[in-house]
């Protein structure tokens, strides 16, 4: 057994992975639970390592981390994705790994973090993925992506500030949130329209999760109106 990976148990088997994703109406090919089982072995035994994550079991990181990534797929727009502080590559590399015609930058400003997600995209034969070390606030692509996607990168408004500047070329804003934000927490964000916030349920996860999809406010635009319409 590698270092650092924990023995499985039949709740930790790779059937009960893809029990969650059918539960999120997610059919992925046999390949691509192969890989998405590898990564998980693979983020386990760097996570003993260098910490990437929280310390959590097998069964503990499917649920915290790969289906609660996997859960924002039917939110992602056509078009490139920049994944903002990917970290241990959630939820980019999930993503990637489900959604292989799309383009993918990961994004994170620590070397050991992106040492793993070069490895990771390597191991995975991931060649829709682009691993960049640059803080959000700092990266200037010379194309805007379709739209930001971060999870716990930071509170709301201070994720909307660093992302500023790929808002302002027309990207959209995918923030990946525990609760439910107030009315008035949306309508005081600096310049910024929300065009549908929604409750997720992630498979094993017995917390609250929504998905914001927000976008630079033109003139006269109020706070908030649902009118995103998700990409099936």
């Amino acid at each position: 057994m590698p270092p650092g990976a924990a023995a499985r148990g039949p709740a930790d088997s790779p059937d009960r992975l893809g029990a969650g994703l059918a539960d999120l109406g997610i059919s992925p090919s046999g390949d691509d639970l192969a890989r998405l089982d590898a990564f998980i072995e693979m983020l386990m035994r760097w996570n003993a390592a260098h910490g990437l994550t929280a310390r959590a079991s097998r069964q503990q990181l499917v649920a915290r981390h790969i289906l609660d990534s996997a859960a924002a797929l039917p939110f992602l727009p056509a078009g490139p994705m920049l994944d903002a502080g990917s970290g241990g590559g959630l939820p980019g590399v999930v993503l990637a790994l489900l959604r292989p015609e799309t383009d993918w930058v990961l994004l994170d400003s620590s070397a050991r973090k992106t040492a793993f997600l070069g490895h990771a995209r390597m191991e995975l034969g991931l060649s829709n993925v682009q691993v960049v070390r640059s803080r959000l606030e700092s990266y200037q692509p010379q194309d805007a992506p379709a739209a930001v996607i971060a999870r716990a990168l930071a509170p709301l408004p201070k994720l909307v500030a660093l992302a500023r500047r790929l808002l302002d070329r027309g990207s959209w804003l995918l923030a990946m949130l525990g609760r439910r934000p107030r009315n008035e927490e949306l309508a005081a964000l600096d310049g910024v329209h929300c065009q549908s916030l929604e409750p997720i349920r992630v498979p094993g996860l017995d917390a609250q999760r929504h998905i914001a999809v927000l976008r630079r406010r033109a003139a006269g635009q109020g706070p908030a109106r649902r009118i995103w319409k998700a990409q099936a």
